[in-house]
Protein backbone atom coordinates (compact mmCIF):
# COMPACT_ATOMS: atom_id res chain seq x y z
CA UNK A 1 0.00 0.00 0.00
CA UNK A 2 1.21 3.62 -0.86
CA UNK A 3 1.06 6.44 1.47
CA UNK A 4 2.18 9.85 0.65
CA UNK A 5 5.36 11.49 2.55
CA UNK A 6 2.69 13.45 5.16
CA UNK A 7 0.54 9.94 5.84
CA UNK A 8 3.61 7.93 6.61
CA UNK A 9 5.05 10.52 9.43
CA UNK A 10 2.01 10.59 11.00
CA UNK A 11 2.00 6.63 10.81
CA UNK A 12 5.37 6.25 12.36
CA UNK A 13 4.16 8.59 14.73
CA UNK A 14 1.33 6.75 15.89
CA UNK A 15 -1.35 9.48 14.81
CA UNK A 16 -2.44 7.24 12.12
CA UNK A 17 -3.61 3.71 11.65
CA UNK A 18 -6.31 3.68 9.41
CA UNK A 19 -6.47 3.79 5.48
CA UNK A 20 -9.56 3.53 3.30
CA UNK A 21 -9.14 2.43 -0.34
CA UNK A 22 -11.44 2.11 -3.33
CA UNK A 23 -10.62 -1.44 -4.70
CA UNK A 24 -12.45 -4.38 -6.32
CA UNK A 25 -11.05 -6.70 -4.35
CA UNK A 26 -8.68 -6.27 -1.40
CA UNK A 27 -5.41 -5.01 -2.57
CA UNK A 28 -4.14 -5.99 1.12
CA UNK A 29 -4.59 -8.91 3.00
CA UNK A 30 -4.69 -9.29 6.89
CA UNK A 31 -1.28 -10.18 8.79
CA UNK A 32 0.17 -8.85 5.60
CA UNK A 33 3.68 -6.16 6.15
CA UNK A 34 4.14 -4.02 4.17
CA UNK A 35 7.08 -1.20 3.63
CA UNK A 36 6.71 2.77 3.81
CA UNK A 37 9.28 3.63 1.22
CA UNK A 38 12.05 4.33 2.22
CA UNK A 39 12.18 2.71 5.86
CA UNK A 40 9.44 1.65 7.89
CA UNK A 41 7.09 -1.65 8.10
CA UNK A 42 3.10 -1.36 8.71
CA UNK A 43 1.04 -5.00 9.39
CA UNK A 44 -2.37 -5.40 8.23
CA UNK A 45 -4.29 -6.36 11.22
CA UNK A 46 -7.96 -5.74 9.71
CA UNK A 47 -9.59 -5.62 6.17
CA UNK A 48 -13.51 -4.76 6.36
CA UNK A 49 -15.61 -3.71 3.31
CA UNK A 50 -17.77 -0.42 4.50
CA UNK A 51 -19.85 1.97 3.15
CA UNK A 52 -19.07 6.36 2.97
CA UNK A 53 -22.61 6.49 5.65
CA UNK A 54 -20.96 4.25 7.99
CA UNK A 55 -17.56 6.72 8.20
CA UNK A 56 -17.40 8.72 11.84
CA UNK A 57 -15.49 11.75 12.26
CA UNK A 58 -13.48 9.39 14.71
CA UNK A 59 -12.85 7.44 11.62
CA UNK A 60 -11.42 10.08 9.69
CA UNK A 61 -9.19 11.16 12.29
CA UNK A 62 -7.66 7.46 12.69
CA UNK A 63 -6.94 7.75 8.75
CA UNK A 64 -5.28 11.15 9.48
CA UNK A 65 -8.14 13.53 8.28
CA UNK A 66 -9.95 16.42 10.28
CA UNK A 67 -13.39 14.90 10.03
CA UNK A 68 -15.61 12.91 8.06
CA UNK A 69 -16.29 15.41 5.13
CA UNK A 70 -12.66 15.86 4.51
CA UNK A 71 -11.91 11.99 3.83
CA UNK A 72 -15.38 11.46 1.89
CA UNK A 73 -13.71 14.07 -0.71
CA UNK A 74 -10.12 12.73 -0.38
CA UNK A 75 -12.07 9.43 -1.89
CA UNK A 76 -12.67 9.64 -5.14
CA UNK A 77 -16.49 7.94 -6.14
CA UNK A 78 -15.58 4.75 -8.25
CA UNK A 79 -18.82 2.75 -9.59
CA UNK A 80 -16.87 -0.44 -10.24
CA UNK A 81 -15.03 -0.58 -6.75
CA UNK A 82 -15.80 -0.86 -2.95
CA UNK A 83 -14.60 0.61 -0.36
CA UNK A 84 -12.94 -0.84 2.41
CA UNK A 85 -11.31 0.04 5.99
CA UNK A 86 -7.99 -1.03 6.36
CA UNK A 87 -6.71 -1.06 10.31
CA UNK A 88 -2.79 -1.24 10.89
CA UNK A 89 -0.41 -0.61 13.35
CA UNK A 90 3.42 0.60 13.00
CA UNK A 91 5.92 -1.97 13.38
CA UNK A 92 9.40 0.03 13.35
CA UNK A 93 12.11 0.53 11.21
CA UNK A 94 12.99 -1.66 8.58
CA UNK A 95 11.38 -2.77 5.23
CA UNK A 96 8.66 -5.91 4.39
CA UNK A 97 10.15 -8.96 2.51
CA UNK A 98 9.73 -8.08 -1.19
CA UNK A 99 10.76 -10.48 -4.50
CA UNK A 100 14.02 -10.53 -5.61
CA UNK A 101 14.79 -8.13 -8.00
CA UNK A 102 18.15 -8.59 -8.88
CA UNK A 103 19.53 -9.86 -12.51
CA UNK A 104 18.81 -13.60 -12.45
CA UNK A 105 20.38 -16.08 -14.66
CA UNK A 106 19.87 -17.51 -17.76
CA UNK A 107 17.80 -20.47 -17.15
CA UNK A 108 15.80 -18.74 -14.60
CA UNK A 109 15.44 -15.80 -17.05
CA UNK A 110 13.61 -18.58 -19.28
CA UNK A 111 11.61 -19.16 -16.51
CA UNK A 112 10.49 -15.96 -15.86
CA UNK A 113 9.59 -15.77 -19.66
CA UNK A 114 7.71 -18.88 -19.24
CA UNK A 115 5.47 -17.24 -16.52
CA UNK A 116 4.89 -14.18 -18.54
CA UNK A 117 3.65 -16.21 -21.49
CA UNK A 118 1.11 -17.96 -19.13
CA UNK A 119 0.00 -14.64 -18.04
CA UNK A 120 -0.45 -13.34 -21.51
CA UNK A 121 -2.28 -16.79 -22.78
CA UNK A 122 -4.70 -16.59 -19.51
CA UNK A 123 -5.48 -12.59 -20.64
CA UNK A 124 -5.81 -13.50 -24.27
CA UNK A 125 -3.75 -10.14 -24.56
CA UNK A 126 -0.44 -9.59 -25.05
CA UNK A 127 -0.11 -6.94 -22.61
CA UNK A 128 3.02 -8.14 -20.12
CA UNK A 129 5.81 -6.24 -22.68
CA UNK A 130 3.53 -3.13 -22.90
CA UNK A 131 3.16 -2.55 -18.98
CA UNK A 132 6.47 -3.08 -19.13
CA UNK A 133 7.72 -1.02 -22.31
CA UNK A 134 5.08 1.84 -20.50
CA UNK A 135 7.02 1.68 -17.29
CA UNK A 136 10.10 1.38 -18.32
CA UNK A 137 9.54 4.53 -21.12
CA UNK A 138 8.12 6.83 -17.94
CA UNK A 139 9.44 5.86 -14.37
CA UNK A 140 7.76 7.84 -11.69
CA UNK A 141 4.55 8.42 -14.02
CA UNK A 142 1.10 8.69 -12.44
CA UNK A 143 -1.01 4.77 -12.57
CA UNK A 144 -3.48 6.71 -14.11
CA UNK A 145 -1.21 9.18 -16.93
CA UNK A 146 0.32 5.21 -17.81
CA UNK A 147 -3.19 3.52 -17.91
CA UNK A 148 -4.64 5.96 -20.56
CA UNK A 149 -1.99 4.20 -22.96
CA UNK A 150 -4.51 1.09 -23.02
CA UNK A 151 -7.52 1.36 -24.05
CA UNK A 152 -10.44 -0.63 -22.54
CA UNK A 153 -8.27 -0.42 -19.35
CA UNK A 154 -9.06 1.77 -16.11
CA UNK A 155 -6.42 3.00 -13.61
CA UNK A 156 -7.66 -0.31 -11.14
CA UNK A 157 -6.63 -2.42 -14.16
CA UNK A 158 -3.56 -1.11 -14.98
CA UNK A 159 -2.20 -1.06 -10.68
CA UNK A 160 -3.54 -4.88 -10.96
CA UNK A 161 -1.39 -5.61 -14.00
CA UNK A 162 1.79 -4.15 -12.65
CA UNK A 163 1.00 -5.94 -9.10
CA UNK A 164 1.57 -8.96 -11.07
CA UNK A 165 4.73 -7.66 -12.65
CA UNK A 166 5.77 -6.86 -9.19
CA UNK A 167 4.98 -10.12 -7.61
CA UNK A 168 7.82 -11.76 -10.04
CA UNK A 169 10.06 -8.79 -8.98
CA UNK A 170 10.33 -6.77 -12.23
CA UNK A 171 8.51 -3.27 -11.00
CA UNK A 172 8.88 -1.35 -7.70
CA UNK A 173 6.99 0.82 -6.84
CA UNK A 174 7.81 4.60 -6.34
CA UNK A 175 6.53 7.59 -4.24
CA UNK A 176 4.68 8.39 -7.27
CA UNK A 177 4.35 5.73 -10.31
CA UNK A 178 6.91 2.56 -10.64
CA UNK A 179 10.21 2.11 -12.16
CA UNK A 180 11.74 -1.64 -13.32
CA UNK A 181 13.88 -3.36 -11.62
CA UNK A 182 17.16 -5.06 -13.05
CA UNK A 183 15.19 -8.07 -13.35
CA UNK A 184 12.97 -6.42 -14.63
CA UNK A 185 15.18 -4.42 -17.54
CA UNK A 186 16.29 -8.14 -18.48
CA UNK A 187 12.93 -9.04 -19.12
CA UNK A 188 12.61 -6.74 -21.32
CA UNK A 189 15.00 -6.97 -23.14
CA UNK A 190 14.34 -10.37 -23.58
CA UNK A 191 10.94 -9.35 -24.84
CA UNK A 192 12.12 -7.04 -27.34
CA UNK A 193 14.79 -9.97 -28.77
Amino acid sequence: MLFTRDFKMAIREGRVTRTYRRWKRPQARTGGRYTLAPDGIIEVTGITMTAPARIRDADARRAGFPDRNALLAFLKASPDAELYQVDFRYLGSGTASQPERGRVSAAQLDQLLARIARMDERARRRWTRSVLEAVGRRPGTRAADLAAEFPGWDTATFKQQVRKLKALGLTRSLETGYELSARGRQVLERLRD
